[in-house]
C-alpha cells in the first residue's frame, strides 16, 4: 500500500517521465523480493525493471525536469525512499549478475584450494596401507593427481618444517631450529614454538599467503603451528602450536592419588587428603604476578558405587570411573583485589576406589569462548567456533602423550582422549567447509604424529616393549589413524566437487625410536663436556657441568652447540678456532659407536656453517644438527641438559617412534588433486599454491586459453 502511494505522488508532483522513473525503483523492490529468491526467473523482472528505470530518468531530464525532482526530492521523505531503493536496487542487479558469472566461469573465477596438514604422515606406511586396499581416497588421488615423498628440513622437526612451510625459507631463514632454544647466556633450554617474553610470532620472515601477488585471496587458517600470537590475515585463523596453558607452560597435567607420589615425571603430583570419606585436593592456577605460590582452587571428589561426584567452584560433576568427564569450567581471579579473571576448561578421568582411587587433570585449557590471550584472528573466531562446534582444546599440543610416558595416563584413557581431540578437528574442518566459497583453507592435524610416537611399539618388532599381549591390543592403532585420515580426505574432495584443488601434506615421516643418546655423556666421554670434580653424571639444566673445561653441549633434540667465547656465558672457544673444533666434534660423533650393540648412532652430524648459509638469524643456530640413524634418538635427559652416567640405552618408555633423526630418513609426503600444483620441498609448498592462484588468475583474465 506505501509503495503504490509513493507512486501516485511522485507522478502528481513530476512530469510522466518522473513518475516512470520512480515506479522503476519501487519494481526493483518488487523484482528482488519475488519468492524464488532472485534466481533466474526473477533476475528477468530486474533486467526489466533496470531497463525501465533507465529510461524514465533519461526522459525526464531531457524534458528539463531535473531540477524539478530534486525539489521534490527535499520536499518528501518518501520519495528520497524510492531514490535509494532504487539505487539499492541497481546494486542488486549487479551482485546477481556478477554471481552468475562467477558460477557460470567456475574455478578461474573463483578458485579453492584446501590444504589438509597432516604431521608426520609417513610415505612408507601410506604406500604399505594403500597396497592393502586400507585407504582408497588416498589411492584415487594418487593415481589422478600428484604423489610423492616431500623433503622436510634439517632438522626434521615439526616447528622448523612449519615454520619453513609458512615462509618458504629454510630454518637458517626463519630462525626455528629445533622444539628448544637456549639461553647462550646462561644455557638454560626454553620452548621455540613460541615467544613467551616478547610474545611475539617465534619466526621471522612474511606468511606466504601474505605475497603481494595475491593479497585478495581470503585465508582461513585451523590450528597451524607457529601461530600464536594469531596473525593479522584476510580472513580467519585459530592459533596451533605455541599456545600454551593457562599456567604458561607447553601442557602441565595434575595426578592425584592416596599413593606415594611418582618421581621423574613432567606434571605436577599431588596426595588427596581425606575428610570424613572425601576426597580433598587443589587445582592450581597460573602464577602471581611476582609470586612464589599459585592460585589455588580446592575440589571435594566423593566416590558413590559405580560413580564419583566432583564439587569446584559450586558446581557438581557427575564422574564415571575410567571414563573421562565433560569439560569442565572454573575460573581463577588474579591480582590484589581479584579484578582479573582467567577462564579456563579442563577434562578429569577418575579410577580406582579407596586407596586405588586416582584423578587425572588434564592441562588448563584457555576457555576458547573467553580466552585470557588473544588465540584467534578477530578474536571473537575462537567463540564463534566454540558456539558451532562446541567447547575445544585450545593448548597448542592438546595430546596429553607426555603422560602416558609417564605411565600416569593409560593407553586405553589415551586413545579416548585421542579420539576427542581429532572429532574437534573434524568439525571445524566441517563447519569451514560448509561456506567455503573461494580461497585458501588450511586445517592442522596432529593426531597422526600422537599416534605414532605412542603406539609405534605396537608395529615395531625390534622395539623393546614389543609383546604379544601389546601387539593385539594396538597393533591397529596406527593403520587405523591412517583411515580415519582416508575418511576425512573423502569427504574433504566431495565436498569440493569438481571446483577446487585438495592438497594433503606431512612434516616428516616417522621412524621407530629403539634406544636412547645421551649426547652430552657421548661428549663427555669424548673430552669435549667436563663435570666438575670429574663426576660421572649430573642433573637437567646442566646443574654439575664445569663450564671452564667444556667446549660443547647439547640442548634440545638434534642441536649442539660450541661454548664459543663471546656468545656464551662462560665461552672457552675462541671463534678464530671454531671451525675446526666443530668439524673435529662432528667427525667423531660420526665414528662413535653403540657400547652395547656396535652400531653407529650418527649417520651425519651436519655443519652449520654448510647448511645454514646467509643466515638471517643467528641467535639460536645450533654449531652442528646431528642426524641420528633409524631406531636411535637423543634421550629426553639431553633435551634438558642432563648428563647421565650412559651414553646409550634402551627406550623402554611408550614414546616408541620418532622423527628427530637424519632427514634423509623420514621424509614427508606430498598430494595434490592438480598437477598444477606441485612441490618437492616443505619450503616450497607455499610458492606452489601462489603460483596456483596466479595461474587461475591469469586463465580468468585470458578466458581460460
Amino acid at each position: 500500500m506505501i509503495g503504490r502511494s509513493v507512486v501516485r505522488r511522485v507522478c502528481r508532483r513530476g512530469s510522466q517521465g518522473n513518475g516512470l522513473c520512480m515506479a522503476s525503483g519501487f519494481l526493483f523492490v518488487l523484482a528482488y523480493i519475488d519468492p524464488t529468491g532472485g534466481l533466474p526467473p526473477s533476475t528477468w523482472w530486474i533486467v526489466i525493471a533496470a531497463l525501465a528505470g533507465c529510461l524514465g530518468a533519461a526522459v525526464a531530464f531531457a524534458r528539463g525536469f531535473g531540477r524539478r525532482i530534486l525539489l521534490v526530492l527535499k520536499r518528501s521523505w518518501r520519495v528520497l525512499v524510492v531514490v535509494l531503493a532504487f539505487a539499492a536496487g541497481a546494486l542488486m542487479v549487479w551482485a546477481v549478475t556478477r554471481r552468475g558469472e562467477a558460477q557460470g566461469q567456475g574455478i578461474e573465477e573463483s578458485p579453492r584450494v584446501v590444504i589438509l596438514a597432516m604431521d608426520g604422515l609417513d610415505p612408507g606406511l601410506l604406500r604399505q596401507y594403500m597396497d592393502e586396499g586400507r585407504l582408497p581416497n588416498f589411492s584415487r588421488l594418487a593415481k589422478s593427481g600428484v604423489f610423492h615423498e616431500l623433503r622436510t628440513t634439517i632438522p626434521p622437526q615439526s616447528p622448523v618444517a612449519w615454520a619453513s612451510f609458512i615462509t618458504g625459507r629454510s630454518p637458517e631463514g626463519h630462525g626455528v631450529f629445533d622444539f628448544l632454544k637456549r639461553n647462550p647466556k646462561t644455557y638454560m633450554p626454553d620452548l621455540a614454538t613460541a615467544d613467551r617474553t616478547k610474545m611475539g610470532i617465534p619466526w621471522k620472515g612474511k606468511p606466504f599467503w601474505e605475497d603481494e601477488s595475491i593479497q585478495g585471496v581470503s585465508v582461513t587458517i585451523l590450528r597451524l603451528p607457529l601461530t600464536f600470537p594469531p596473525l593479522k590475515l584476510n580472513g580467519r585463523l585459530l592459533s596451533g602450536m605455541g599456545v600454551w596453558d593457562a599456567r604458561g607452560t607447553e601442557g602441565t597435567y595434575f595426578f592425584y592419588s592416596m599413593k606415594p607420589l611418582m618421581q621423574d615425571a613432567r606434571g605436577l603430583a599431588f596426595s588427596f587428603e581425606q575428610k570424613d570419606g572425601v576426597l580433598c585436593g587443589y587445582i592450581p592456577g597460573p602464577y602471581r604476578v611476582g609470586g612464589k605460590d599459585n592460585i589455588r582452587e580446592p575440589f571435594e571428589l566423593q566416590v558413590k558405587g559405580d560413580e564419583a561426584e566432583m564439587r569446584l567452584q559450586g558446581e557438581t560433576y557427575v564422574l564415571r570411573e575410567g571414563r573421562w568427564s565433560d569439560w569442565i569450567a572454573l575460573e581463577f581471579r588474579l591480582g590484589a583485589l581479584q579484578l582479573q579473571r582467567v577462564a579456563v576448561v579442563t577434562r578429569v578421568l577418575w579410577q580406582g576406589r579407596g586407596d586405588d582411587a586416582t584423578l587425572y587433570v588434564s592441562p588448563l585449557n584457555f576457555d576458547p569462548a573467553r580466552p585470557l590471550l588473544r588465540i584467534s584472528y578477530p578474536a571473537d573466531y575462537s567463540r564463534e567456533l566454540c558456539e558451532a562446534i562446541g567447547c575445544y582444546h585450545t593448548r597448542g599440543m592438546p595430546y596429553d602423550t607426555q603422560a602416558v610416558n609417564d605411565g600416569v595416563l593409560s593407553d586405553d584413557a589415551f586413545l579416548e582422549h585421542w579420539d576427542c581431540v581429532l572429532i574437534e578437528r573434524e568439525k571445524m574442518l566441517s563447519y569451514e567447509l560448509a561456506r567455503f566459497e573461494k580461497g585458501l583453507l588450511i586445517v592442522y592435524f596432529e593426531a597422526s604424529d600422537a599416534a605414532q610416537h605412542v603406539f609405534w611399539r605396537a608395529i615395531d618388532p625390534e622395539n623393546p616393549q614389543y609383546a604379544e599381549a601389546l601387539t593385539a591390543r594396538y597393533r591397529a592403532v596406527i593403520p587405523k589413524c591412517y583411515e580415519r585420515f582416508d575418511s576425512i580426505l573423502g569427504r574433504t574432495v566431495s565436498a569440493l566437487g569438481r571446483r577446487g584443488v585438495v592438497v594433503v601434506i606431512s612434516d616428516h615421516g616417522f621412524a621407530p625410536f629403539r634406544r636412547a643418546v645421551h649426547l652430552n655423556a657421548v661428549l663427555r666421554d669424548l673430552g669435549y663436556l667436563a663435570l666438575r670434580d670429574d663426576a660421572a653424571s649430573s642433573a637437567e639444566f646442566f646443574r654439575d657441568v664445569d663450564w671452564s673445561r667444556t667446549r660443547a653441549y647439547a640442548v634440545g633434540f638434534n642441536a649442539l652447540y660450541l661454548n664459543l667465547s663471546g656468545r656464551e656465558g662462560n665461552g672457552i672457544v675462541s671463534a678464530d678456532g671454531a671451525d675446526e673444533v666443530a668439524k673435529e666434534i662432528a667427525s667423531a660423533l660420526e665414528g662413535f659407536r653403540d657400547p652395547e650393540t656396535g652400531g653407529a648412532p650418527v649417520k651425519k652430524a651436519y655443519l652449520a656453517s654448510e647448511v645454514y648459509r646467509g643466515a638471517e638469524s643467528r641467535e639460536h643456530m645450533p654449531d652442528i644438527v646431528v642426524g641420528y640413524r633409524r631406531g636411535y634418538r637423543a634421550s629426553w635427559e639431553t633435551a634438558l641438559g642432563g648428563v647421565p652416567e650412559r651414553t646409550v640405552e634402551a627406550n623402554t618408555r611408550e614414546w616408541s617412534g620418532d622423527h628427530c633423526i637424519d632427514a634423509d630418513a623420514v621424509p614427508g609426503i606430498f598430494l595434490s588433486s592438480d598437477a598444477d600444483l606441485d612441490a618437492k620441498s616443505i619450503v616450497d609448498v607455499g610458492r606452489a599454491v601462489i603460483e596456483y592462484f596466479r595461474g587461475t588468475e591469469v586463465a580468468s583474465s585470458s578466458g581460460g586459453e
